[in-house]
């Protein structure tokens, strides 16, 4: 089978894809390595998304999942490992099977940035990289945010009515935030420390994680707590375009135009892949535009 196009990615971005491909009556296929409904299920509440005054992340997931089931959106669990580009129509491998597209719609999102220290040791025993996913582990309790700017803000704020204590670490002199709002939740949080200009240097811990050492003013020092959680941003999920000849930036992220459209005729990418805001609205934008192209494309066909 042949399909008028293959969406690798279930996120906001890859489901609106997704459901304007079915509305127009094209022949899609949805591939998500995880769960569908992206990372925005990660979120607390969200509070900038046009149409919702407040809902939880994984509500808004839901919803766009629901909405993609609506019409029928077929999805396979699946990951995809490489594709090929040099021939037509396209060759997308995933680990269990291999499938043949007119276009591709690329939109695999983001993966938390690394410490790159001794974390891995600790992942599952106090360290984290997801604060909704493992915040109420740590109801009453003192955590650790090791993080920069928007992240490590979203983060701190996250946790700050969960946690009996949040200190927040940074290796910056301040912390600067996507919507100014979000500063002021920060500042109005009574239980919420800052530690500016502090150099991690080690996750400590035995079995578990029990602290970090960080260097601070020249010295180091060891700050304990129950929990640490990673918050230094993401990067981009396109390891798998390794030799298939579309073009990424500096660090990673897929280049396009803005249609969407990435140096491969045929083959857009939409939402956080593409780098830039990273935000559901214009993921959601993304994918609007992106299929609005691949309908004309697949017509001159």
């Amino acid at each position: 089978m042949i399909y008028d196009t293959i969406i690798i990615g279930g996120g906001p971005a890859g489901l609106t894809t997704g459901i304007y491909a079915m509305r127009g009556k094209l022949k899609a296929l949805c591939i998500e390595k995880e769960n569908a409904g992206g990372r925005i299920a990660e979120a607390g509440i969200v509070e900038n998304y046009p149409g919702f005054e407040e809902i939880r992340g994984y509500e808004l997931a839901e919803k766009f999942k629901t909405h993609a089931e609506k019409f029928k959106l077929p999805i396979v669990y699946d990951e995809v490992v490489k594709i090929e580009t040099n021939e037509r129509p396209f060759k997308i491998i995933t680990k269990n099977s291999t499938y043949l597209a007119k276009t591709i719609v690329i939109a695999t999102g983001t993966k938390p940035k690394k410490l790159n220290l001794n974390e891995d040791k600790f992942v599952g025993k106090g360290v984290s990289y997801c604060t909704m996913c493992d915040a109420f582990f740590y109801l009453n309790r003192e955590v650790i945010v090791i993080g920069r700017d928007t992240p490590a803000i979203m983060s701190a704020i996250n946790l700050k009515d969960i946690a009996k204590k949040v200190i927040l670490i940074t290796d910056k002199s301040e912390l600067k935030a996507a919507e100014p709002i979000m500063l002021d939740k920060l500042k109005e949080a009574k239980n919420v420390e800052i530690i500016y200009n502090a150099k991690p240097l080690e996750i400590v811990g035995e079995n578990k994680a029990e602290g970090v050492k960080i260097l601070v003013d020249g010295k180091e020092e060891v700050i304990k707590a129950d929990g640490i959680f990673i918050s230094l941003g993401h990067v981009p999920n396109t390891e798998f375009l390794k030799d298939s000849g579309i073009e990424l930036d500096k660090k990673g992220f897929i280049k396009t135009d803005e249609n969407c459209k990435t140096n491969i005729d045929g083959i857009y990418a939409v939402g956080d892949v593409r780098g830039g805001v990273m935000q559901v609205a214009k993921a959601v934008g993304d994918g609007c535009v992106a299929m609005a192209n691949v309908i004309k494309y697949l017509q001159k066909l």
